[in-house]
């Protein structure tokens, strides 16, 4: 048995417009759980680990800027954390610090949702921040065989494609692959509320086309506007923030929590007030 009343957390800065502790809170309530999700916004985490131990929190969601960070403050990390190098969940499993990386299952739970994917034509995969190595290792292990990654930055676009033969760093929007594409993903903060829309044109691409924006706040960005447009299929960022809270909650829990229309209309009015 698990002591009661144990806080679980986001760990991040900045936190302002995290949902993370709607849904888990929601979770919680919903399987009369005695515990509490709050928010952590540190501008340091030197002391994270005996942070963590004194205050016997039993897990905590990384975000912004710590998800590589943090792995030194660890004792043990899982096969996804260590190949991606980066953490999003950690779990106080009696004393044992244990980070876990769940963007990978948060991102294909949304891939899933799209019919008909042709994984013989390129995906393309817009930035090479935090969550675009997330996503990339995620369309290898799907199947894909031609993986471009393009970033304004074109060297750290080369830093993770060096890891996979599956995978050519490209210049920042190439239209002839991006007009070509069987899947385009937004992994980029452009489209994010506050941030400029992402420009990119998609006027000449097929109609198989996919695209997956994994920017959730606005529920709609541009590139997500412009696909609907376009009458192209897309999936939004909702299925992979759902997705990966889905999976830390399973992970503290032992209990896979379920994904409800009120839970989703709840999470759409609250991302529409902020």
């Amino acid at each position: 048995m698990r002591k009661k009343n144990r806080v679980l957390g986001i760990l991040g800065n900045p936190l302002k417009q995290s949902m993370s502790p709607m849904v888990h809170n929601y979770w919680i309530k919903l399987y009369n759980l005695d515990n509490y999700y709050c928010k952590f916004q540190l501008e340091k985490i030197d002391q994270i680990k005996t942070a963590i131990r004194a205050l016997d929190l039993q897990g905590l969601n990384v975000t912004i800027p710590y998800k590589k960070k943090i792995i030194k403050h660890l004792d043990k990390i899982d096969k996804t954390a260590k190949r991606l190098q980066a953490v999003n969940t950690i779990f106080n499993n009696k004393g044992v610090l244990e980070g876990y990386n769940t963007d990978v299952t948060g991102f294909l739970l949304g891939l899933k949702n799209i019919k008909k994917l042709n994984k013989k034509k390129p995906a393309i995969v817009l930035g090479a921040g935090g969550a675009a190595e997330s996503v990339v290792y995620s369309l290898y292990l799907t199947g894909f065989k031609n993986i471009y990654i393009t970033n304004r930055t074109k060297y750290k676009a080369q830093m993770i494609a060096r890891k996979y033969k599956e995978v050519q760093a490209v210049k920042w929007i190439e239209y002839e692959l991006v007009n070509n594409a069987g899947l385009i993903v937004n992994t980029t903060s452009l489209g994010m509320l506050g941030y400029p829309a992402l420009p990119i044109s998609l006027e000449s691409v097929k109609k198989s086309t996919k695209v997956y924006d994994i920017v959730y706040n606005p529920l709609e960005t541009k590139l997500i506007k412009d696909a609907r447009k376009h009458k192209l299929e897309y999936v939004t960022g909702l299925s992979m923030f759902l997705g990966q809270a889905q999976e830390s909650f399973r992970i503290w829990f032992n209990i896979k929590p379920s994904l409800s229309n009120y839970l989703i209309f709840k999470l759409k009015k609250d991302i529409k007030m902020i």
